[in-house]
């Protein structure tokens, strides 16, 4: 016998808060900046630059090929030219911000099958650094 939930309560809870996310003013100002950053061509070009750059240096981390100098100082150089942009700037504060929303969503769904119960506040922030996963501990979320 197969047992399915039934998605649909679940789904209108969902719309709900998603309803409840695009109401905010402060949805519609992250959501403008995202916006603002997809339709700037130097922005984008600037960012997948630093992308392109950012995924060759891990690639040549993860076969132990050491990092000279050079390139550690070219990559903060320009790691710290996307923050000078304004542009990338606000769309980057964007995604963390839509991220770690996200993160707190599916970390609640998570905890509460593994807790058989809602979880509490203290339940939520066991072994959650709020790096998104990316602050180099050796972690994954």
């Amino acid at each position: 016998m197969i047992i399915k939930l039934d998605s649909d309560p679940i789904m209108e809870k969902m719309k709900e808060l998603c309803e409840t996310l695009l109401k905010q003013e402060a949805y519609k100002e992250l959501r403008d900046s995202i916006d603002r950053f997809a339709s700037d061509e130097q922005a984008l070009q600037q960012y997948e630059s630093f992308m392109e750059k950012h995924q060759h240096l891990q690639q040549k981390e993860q076969a132990d090929l050491e990092l000279t100098p050079e390139e550690i100082a070219d990559y903060e150089r320009e790691e710290s030219a996307l923050y000078d942009n304004s542009v990338i700037r606000k769309f980057l504060y964007a995604q963390r911000e839509f991220g770690q929303i996200h993160n707190k969503v599916s970390q609640y769904f998570t905890k509460t099958v593994e807790l058989d119960r809602l979880p509490e506040p203290s339940d939520l922030n066991k072994g959650d650094c709020g790096c998104g996963g990316s602050c180099g501990s050796g972690h994954s979320h």
